[in-house]
């Protein structure tokens, strides 16, 4: 299989996640809210941080997980997908001992640790080349092969699987189930709380709106279940942890999280061109999906390129990422009533 070919849902991933930013503005307050500090804010929870690819895992423990050694360390590359060396790649590649000359016995790995499901929108819904995919994806605690949320894999090596907003890029041709095996011990290196982006991030003065205040704990939990911590204010459309986010994260584990991001000015604009984005990319991804004819205190609902769940009302839009999250887009919907409402 061509390398263009395999590349094509994660290229059409991309644009959906460019075209997608483009509707969003940084950082949006409600008027003179930069000089006001929110009466109560939402808990910065405990976080961790990116490591380098190779870091994640040291060369012994993947020897362990192979059973056999490898030729010589692990060497950063380009990505998952595109294992060519490059010293600042996001991937990781892990050579074994060939069993013939003209074979190469590599597995690759990179990850990306807040993927709200614009990946997995490139790998299952491109409508040309659907039929070589094999896609797999949890129903509530089912997991696909006991771990993850979504499996999606192209003909030629490459993997894609996902567990909450993590996602593992797994390119291992003709080593599949070592790369997978692989990929799941990675994971189990990752501790289950949130990632954030800088250590000052934490420390960041909180102003209002608190984003928080949209859907309360017990909101969220009579939908998603249990949170393993409080809500926390997180970076713009991203579960990074950032204690003056202009998102709201709800965090069940497994790291699966829904972010919630309040518009409370500009929203009629933002939405038209998010509606325009999402038609764009629906006619070549097929993900997206025109405006719903759903009850709520809302004027307008839609579903957004990257499948989120996005309303509004007057001026203001609020997008809920719940595809990463413990439940789905009937959950989301009641959520999306319980926000409209105090709004």
């Amino acid at each position: 299989m061509s390398f263009a070919f395999r590349t094509t849902p994660l290229a059409l991933a991309s644009i959906a996640l460019s075209l997608g930013a483009i509707a969003c503005h940084k950082d949006d307050k409600s008027p003179g809210s930069d000089s006001k500090e929110a009466a109560q804010s939402a808990s910065v929870p405990n976080v961790q941080y990116n490591k380098a690819p190779c870091d994640w895992i040291t060369r012994g423990e993947v020897e362990k997980v192979f059973g056999e050694p490898l030729v010589g360390d692990p060497v950063r590359v380009r990505s998952g997908e595109n294992p060519v060396p490059q010293e600042n790649g996001t991937g990781c590649l892990y050579e074994m001992k060939p069993k013939s000359e003209f074979v190469k016995r590599t597995v690759a790995i990179g990850l990306e640790l807040d993927d709200a499901g614009a990946i997995q929108a490139g790998f299952s819904g491109v409508p040309d080349i659907q039929a070589v995919f094999k896609d797999k994806e949890s129903k509530g605690d089912s997991m696909v092969d006991g771990r993850w949320d979504y499996v999606s894999g192209v003909p030629g090596g490459l993997t894609m699987a996902r567990e909450g907003r993590i996602t593992a890029q797994v390119n291992s041709f003709a080593e599949s189930e070592k790369g997978m095996a692989l990929a799941a011990a990675i994971m189990d290196k990752i501790a289950d709380v949130p990632f954030a982006e800088d250590p000052k991030d934490l420390t960041a003065p909180h102003s209002d709106p608190d984003p928080c205040s949209l859907l309360s704990r017990k909101d969220a939990e009579s939908v998603l279940g249990p949170l393993k911590m409080a809500p926390y204010r997180s970076r713009e459309g991203s579960a990074l942890a950032h204690a003056n986010g202009s998102s709201c994260s709800y965090f069940t584990g497994k790291h699966r999280v829904l972010v919630v991001t309040p518009t409370y000015s500009g929203g009629a604009m933002q939405f038209k061109m998010m509606a325009g984005v999402g038609n764009m990319v629906s006619s070549v991804l097929g993900g997206a999906k025109g405006p719903d004819t759903l009850e709520g205190k809302w004027d307008q609902i839609t579903t957004s390129a990257t499948n989120t769940l996005v309303f509004l009302k007057g001026d203001q839009m609020v997008d809920l990422q719940f595809k990463s999250s413990s439940t789905d887009y009937n959950g989301a919907v009641k959520l999306a009533q319980l926000a409209a409402a105090k709004l």
